[in-house]
């Protein structure tokens, strides 16, 4: 039987990883993830494949509730960097600002308060936080991202000799909402073109490889270069276009997904 074995989000982006126990999805994905994302002072995304130590950082989101008949909880959200210090405080949006991501025009407004001078000082250059206009727009190609277990311990198998230092593979560097377990190797590859059923509700279709990028050879802790992961995929994955590993999904039906659901194939590749 295959299961949900994690779930990751991030509430800024290229920020360290959330593992809620539930989440619910809709046709952009995760609400509370990747909510929030970084630009430089030219206006353009800042991500860990600019500045890996982004993954040190930690955020904790509230998105507001209602905690009394008349009485809301603000929007409200806190960083914690390496050394311990804090910075928290409500969401206020500022500015408009548009931001490329992924040839996408994304739409947001800077947020205004501490935030500027606290996420500067550690990158060492002028950084603001942004707020996207709608949840689900700072997603990378598509909403959903999964890799299987056996597929991390695949790589792992194939790394051994072959770098410096034994290494384990997580999901943690993969950065997927879904990692699943009870899969063969790759299984997740042979879902292209069908749909999947994580829990009662929610269904997926798988639509492509995930494509990887540099950040997948940093230490997912520190995010300091550490294994040339993508030679690696490429050695017994090869491919004329990119190194793939794991897919990216659209949503068909929204639901809640909680760790231990179990994942079912709905219907097969067409």
């Amino acid at each position: 039987m295959i299961t949900v074995t994690a779930i990751y989000t991030a509430p800024v982006k290229s920020l360290a990883l959330q593992q809620p126990e539930t989440v619910h999805v809709g046709f952009r994905g995760v609400a509370e993830d990747r909510r929030f994302y970084l630009v430089n002072s030219q206006g353009k995304l800042l991500t860990q494949r600019q500045m890996g130590k982004l993954v040190q950082v930690k955020a904790d989101y509230s998105s507001g509730c209602l905690v009394e008949p008349d009485s809301i909880e603000p929007e409200s959200l806190r960083l914690t960097f390496p050394n311990g210090d804090t910075c928290q405080g409500p969401v206020t949006r500022g500015r408009g600002i548009g931001t490329v991501i992924w040839d996408r025009r994304v739409k947001g407004h800077l947020i205004e308060g501490i935030w500027h001078e606290a996420l500067s000082q550690f990158c060492g250059e002028p950084v603001q936080l942004v707020a996207s206009d709608d949840s689900g727009q700072a997603f990378d190609e598509f909403p959903v991202s999964i890799v299987s277990e056996a597929s991390l311990q695949r790589l792992t198998e194939e790394a051994a000799g072959q770098t410096a230092f034994e290494v384990n593979f997580t999901g943690a560097r993969f950065r997927p909402n879904f990692l699943l377990e009870g899969c063969q190797p790759h299984e997740e590859d042979s879902w292209l073109s069908g749909v999947i059923q994580l829990g009662n509700e929610l269904r997926l279709q798988p639509i492509m490889p995930d494509p990887r990028c540099s950040i997948v050879s940093q230490n997912p802790a520190t995010g300091e270069r550490d294994v040339d992961t993508l030679r690696l995929i490429m050695g017994y994955r090869p491919s004329p276009r990119n190194a793939y590993f794991g897919v990216y999904a659209i949503v068909e039906n929204p639901g809640t997904v909680s760790v231990g659901d179990e994942v079912k194939l709905l219907r097969a590749k067409r």
